[in-house]
């Protein structure tokens, strides 16, 4: 039998399996239970994190034999047919490739009043319909908001905006959440330990963060990273693979900003240049780590939840107690700088080393408050003398015009 990739093999195929949008899954399964079924629904949210699968679910829930019920059975003909997207009642169609309104016309509006052949329902999954042009989407209007009883509509897109109001109106619209990389770690966990892979859990956390709240975009991360490795995935498989950077670097790089040692900071940019990372990425997860810092500053109860891996939470909390709230805003500004910089420098390395000693360079200010606060000790923070503070208090004489006979 083929190899099946971990994407599809591990695609959700009942509500309580879609990960990170209960709100979505609760609502259409109690719309399920109540009779309440909408006649066009519009699936809205970033790559991978569900709207084709839920589409899917509500398909089988619908014209499963037991149904419609929020538990399709996944045995029956139409349960087994509709996940594999070989339905002849259920349309899968790519927006893209039928945009035009000669397309929506034969594929769509011309087949409404044909019943189903075997299902309950004629259901058209409409993927990415931001795409469709405008008069196709004005074909559409009539038959979005008055369709025959045994038709339902499924739109999913990435740009819900790109949507006419006229369509959204028509249509009941659910919004699906970036998915947190919490979720998305737990699940990957599952996923290696059923799959019988020995993972690092910093490695799973890394893809997890790479993912960027798309389950698809993990999961193929992942198989591509144990076709590399094979039964074993570490930290370091992952960064040669898909490119990232290693927290431990990272972190080592703040750490010599923290103790101002310059010749360990060149070493780090030579190590992260030797290893082939893109320096903009060094910069942009290095922005990141600033960001955590200032969350575990705020609030250090948070340094045990939410994105940070086992063994981070740690040093996170150690490098944050040696900043400042002003030093850490300095950071993230200056780092955002550089990577926008360093996207035209002819030099990037170059660039790199300089933002790193500027950091390092901005943890000497002292802050305008502490100036204020500190009263007449203020000029010896700064390295003044006090009479060289009195003295600028002395103001300097207005210049006197020479008085003189103009004539």
């Amino acid at each position: 039998m083929a190899y099946q990739v971990l994407a599809r093999k591990w695609r959700p195929q009942r509500f309580d399996d879609v990960i990170g949008q209960q709100a979505v899954t609760r609502t259409l399964r109690n719309a399920l239970s109540s009779g309440r079924i909408g006649q066009a629904f519009v699936f809205a949210g970033q790559r991978g994190s569900g709207k084709t699968t839920t589409a899917r679910i509500l398909a089988r829930a619908l014209n499963c034999v037991n149904g419609p019920t929020a538990e399709p059975c996944g045995v029956c003909d139409a349960c087994v047919e509709i996940a594999q997207g070989r339905d002849i009642d259920v349309l899968e169609i790519d927006a893209a490739s039928h945009t035009g309104i000669e397309n929506i016309r034969e594929v769509i509006i011309s087949g409404l009043a044909i019943t189903p052949v075997r299902d309950r329902y004629k259901i058209f999954i409409i993927d990415e319909v931001h795409q469709l042009s405008t008069p196709s989407f004005n074909a559409l209007l009539k038959s979005i908001e008055e369709p025959p009883p045994h038709v339902v509509f499924m739109m999913a897109t990435t740009e819900l905006h790109k949507i006419p109001d006229t369509i959204l109106s028509r249509s009941q619209v659910f919004e699906f959440r970036t998915i947190p990389t919490t979720l998305i770690t737990v699940q990957l966990r599952k996923i290696v330990d059923a799959e019988g892979i020995d993972a690092e859990d910093t490695a799973l956390s890394l893809i997890a963060r790479a993912a960027e709240g798309s389950m698809r975009d993990a999961q193929s991360a992942l198989d591509q990273v144990i076709a590399f490795a094979g039964n074993t995935v570490s930290v370091d498989d992952v960064s040669t693979v898909l490119g990232l950077v290693g927290r431990d670097l990272l972190f080592d790089l703040v750490d010599a900003v923290v103790a101002e040692d310059g010749p360990a900071a060149f070493a780090l940019a030579d190590r992260a240049v030797e290893a082939g990372h893109d320096l903009r990425l060094v910069l942009r997860e290095l922005s990141r780590v600033v960001r955590d810092l200032m969350i575990v500053s705020v609030d250090p109860a948070r340094a045990g939840e939410g994105e940070l891996a086992e063994g981070e939470r740690e040093r996170l909390t150690q490098l944050a107690s040696r900043f400042s709230r002003e030093d850490l805003m300095r950071a993230f500004d200056l780092l955002s700088n550089a990577e926008r910089e360093i996207r035209v420098a002819s030099h990037p390395r170059y660039q790199f080393e300089m933002a790193l000693l500027k950091w390092m360079h901005t943890r000497k200010l002292t802050p305008l408050v502490d100036l204020l606060t500190a009263g007449p000790k203020g000029p010896a923070l700064l390295g003044v003398g006090t009479a060289g503070a009195v003295k600028s208090q002395i103001p300097n004489p207005k210049p006197q015009i020479p008085r003189g006979d103009f004539h």
